[in-house]
Protein backbone atom coordinates (compact mmCIF):
# COMPACT_ATOMS: atom_id res chain seq x y z
CA UNK A 1 0.00 0.00 0.00
CA UNK A 2 1.62 3.15 -1.13
CA UNK A 3 1.58 6.12 1.45
CA UNK A 4 -0.93 8.31 -0.84
CA UNK A 5 -3.21 5.31 -0.16
CA UNK A 6 -2.90 5.29 2.98
CA UNK A 7 -3.23 8.40 3.92
CA UNK A 8 -6.50 8.70 1.69
CA UNK A 9 -8.03 5.79 4.22
CA UNK A 10 -7.16 7.10 6.86
CA UNK A 11 -8.82 10.33 6.17
CA UNK A 12 -11.90 7.93 5.38
CA UNK A 13 -11.81 6.32 8.43
CA UNK A 14 -11.62 9.56 10.05
CA UNK A 15 -14.80 10.62 8.25
CA UNK A 16 -16.43 7.83 9.31
CA UNK A 17 -15.76 7.84 12.66
CA UNK A 18 -17.33 11.29 13.42
CA UNK A 19 -20.59 10.17 15.21
CA UNK A 20 -23.22 12.01 13.03
CA UNK A 21 -21.77 9.98 9.89
CA UNK A 22 -21.91 6.98 11.72
CA UNK A 23 -25.31 7.54 12.86
CA UNK A 24 -26.75 9.03 9.34
CA UNK A 25 -25.06 4.94 8.21
CA UNK A 26 -26.89 3.12 11.14
CA UNK A 27 -30.59 4.58 9.77
CA UNK A 28 -29.74 3.79 6.34
CA UNK A 29 -28.30 0.16 6.57
CA UNK A 30 -31.36 -0.20 9.31
CA UNK A 31 -33.56 0.70 6.46
CA UNK A 32 -31.60 -1.20 3.91
CA UNK A 33 -31.71 -4.48 5.89
CA UNK A 34 -35.41 -3.89 7.06
CA UNK A 35 -36.40 -3.42 3.50
CA UNK A 36 -34.25 -6.17 2.54
CA UNK A 37 -35.57 -8.89 5.08
CA UNK A 38 -39.00 -7.76 3.79
CA UNK A 39 -38.23 -8.60 0.48
CA UNK A 40 -36.74 -11.62 1.26
CA UNK A 41 -39.98 -12.67 3.54
CA UNK A 42 -42.56 -11.73 0.75
CA UNK A 43 -41.74 -12.40 -2.66
CA UNK A 44 -41.20 -15.95 -3.86
CA UNK A 45 -37.92 -15.86 -6.09
CA UNK A 46 -39.24 -19.24 -7.62
CA UNK A 47 -42.68 -17.53 -8.74
CA UNK A 48 -41.26 -13.92 -9.52
CA UNK A 49 -39.89 -13.01 -12.61
CA UNK A 50 -37.77 -10.17 -11.01
CA UNK A 51 -35.73 -11.97 -8.55
CA UNK A 52 -32.16 -11.77 -9.51
CA UNK A 53 -30.83 -14.79 -11.31
CA UNK A 54 -27.10 -16.12 -10.58
CA UNK A 55 -25.19 -14.36 -13.06
CA UNK A 56 -22.13 -17.30 -13.30
CA UNK A 57 -24.64 -19.94 -13.73
CA UNK A 58 -26.23 -17.76 -16.54
CA UNK A 59 -22.64 -17.26 -18.21
CA UNK A 60 -21.05 -20.27 -17.50
CA UNK A 61 -23.77 -23.19 -16.77
CA UNK A 62 -22.28 -24.00 -13.88
CA UNK A 63 -23.27 -23.53 -10.08
CA UNK A 64 -21.33 -21.27 -8.06
CA UNK A 65 -21.37 -21.79 -4.11
CA UNK A 66 -23.99 -19.27 -3.72
CA UNK A 67 -26.72 -20.27 -6.08
CA UNK A 68 -30.18 -21.33 -4.37
CA UNK A 69 -29.24 -18.75 -1.63
CA UNK A 70 -31.66 -16.73 -2.44
CA UNK A 71 -34.21 -19.27 -2.91
CA UNK A 72 -33.02 -20.84 0.19
CA UNK A 73 -33.14 -17.41 2.42
CA UNK A 74 -37.07 -17.75 1.57
CA UNK A 75 -37.59 -20.70 2.69
CA UNK A 76 -35.73 -19.92 6.00
CA UNK A 77 -37.72 -16.86 6.88
CA UNK A 78 -40.86 -18.83 5.68
CA UNK A 79 -40.23 -21.70 8.33
CA UNK A 80 -38.97 -24.67 5.41
CA UNK A 81 -35.66 -25.50 6.60
CA UNK A 82 -35.44 -29.18 5.02
CA UNK A 83 -36.36 -26.96 1.70
CA UNK A 84 -33.51 -24.56 2.10
CA UNK A 85 -30.92 -27.22 2.78
CA UNK A 86 -32.40 -28.57 -0.77
CA UNK A 87 -31.54 -25.25 -2.59
CA UNK A 88 -27.94 -24.79 -0.50
CA UNK A 89 -26.65 -27.05 1.90
CA UNK A 90 -24.29 -24.75 2.99
CA UNK A 91 -26.79 -21.79 4.15
CA UNK A 92 -26.02 -21.58 7.75
CA UNK A 93 -22.22 -21.55 7.00
CA UNK A 94 -23.27 -18.48 4.22
CA UNK A 95 -25.47 -17.13 6.71
CA UNK A 96 -23.04 -16.85 10.02
CA UNK A 97 -20.60 -15.26 7.75
CA UNK A 98 -23.41 -12.43 6.72
CA UNK A 99 -24.88 -12.23 9.88
CA UNK A 100 -20.91 -11.94 11.61
CA UNK A 101 -20.15 -9.21 9.33
CA UNK A 102 -23.27 -7.45 10.21
CA UNK A 103 -22.12 -7.61 13.50
CA UNK A 104 -19.16 -6.34 12.58
CA UNK A 105 -20.59 -3.30 10.87
CA UNK A 106 -23.15 -2.42 13.64
CA UNK A 107 -20.78 -2.54 16.62
CA UNK A 108 -18.62 -0.08 14.06
CA UNK A 109 -21.27 2.30 13.62
CA UNK A 110 -22.11 2.68 17.46
CA UNK A 111 -18.65 2.24 18.87
CA UNK A 112 -17.07 3.97 16.24
CA UNK A 113 -13.84 1.85 17.13
CA UNK A 114 -12.26 -0.99 14.69
CA UNK A 115 -14.03 -4.61 15.71
CA UNK A 116 -11.15 -6.19 13.02
CA UNK A 117 -8.50 -5.26 15.86
CA UNK A 118 -9.74 -8.51 17.64
CA UNK A 119 -10.22 -10.17 14.51
CA UNK A 120 -6.92 -9.90 13.02
CA UNK A 121 -5.12 -10.55 15.89
CA UNK A 122 -7.19 -14.04 16.50
CA UNK A 123 -6.33 -14.77 12.78
CA UNK A 124 -2.82 -14.20 12.73
CA UNK A 125 -2.57 -16.64 15.67
CA UNK A 126 -4.91 -19.38 13.80
CA UNK A 127 -4.34 -18.57 10.11
CA UNK A 128 -5.59 -22.12 9.59
CA UNK A 129 -9.76 -20.86 10.29
CA UNK A 130 -8.92 -18.68 6.85
CA UNK A 131 -7.35 -21.68 5.14
CA UNK A 132 -10.30 -24.09 6.00
CA UNK A 133 -13.20 -21.59 5.23
CA UNK A 134 -11.30 -21.32 1.98
CA UNK A 135 -11.00 -25.25 1.02
CA UNK A 136 -14.33 -25.82 2.07
CA UNK A 137 -15.94 -23.23 0.18
CA UNK A 138 -13.73 -24.27 -3.34
CA UNK A 139 -14.64 -28.10 -2.68
CA UNK A 140 -18.45 -27.20 -1.94
CA UNK A 141 -18.06 -25.16 -5.23
CA UNK A 142 -16.29 -28.23 -7.23
CA UNK A 143 -18.52 -31.27 -6.13
CA UNK A 144 -21.63 -29.45 -6.87
CA UNK A 145 -21.14 -29.86 -10.22
CA UNK A 146 -20.05 -32.87 -10.19
CA UNK A 147 -23.21 -34.86 -12.72
CA UNK A 148 -22.81 -37.54 -10.44
CA UNK A 149 -25.09 -39.36 -7.63
CA UNK A 150 -23.56 -38.13 -4.81
CA UNK A 151 -22.78 -34.97 -6.13
CA UNK A 152 -26.14 -34.37 -7.27
CA UNK A 153 -27.79 -33.64 -3.73
CA UNK A 154 -24.97 -30.72 -3.69
CA UNK A 155 -26.39 -29.13 -6.66
CA UNK A 156 -29.55 -26.43 -5.98
CA UNK A 157 -33.27 -27.95 -6.41
CA UNK A 158 -34.72 -27.34 -9.29
CA UNK A 159 -37.29 -24.82 -9.54
CA UNK A 160 -40.65 -26.42 -10.08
Amino acid sequence: MTSQMKKTFERLLAFLRRPYIRFIFLIITCLLLASAIFLVFRVDPVSNPFAPACSFYGITGLYCPGCGMTRSLYAIMNGRFREAFSYNPLWPFFSFLVLGSLFLWFCFLLTGKNPFDAINRFLSKHPYYCIITAVVIILFWVMRNIPVFPFTVLAPAQVR
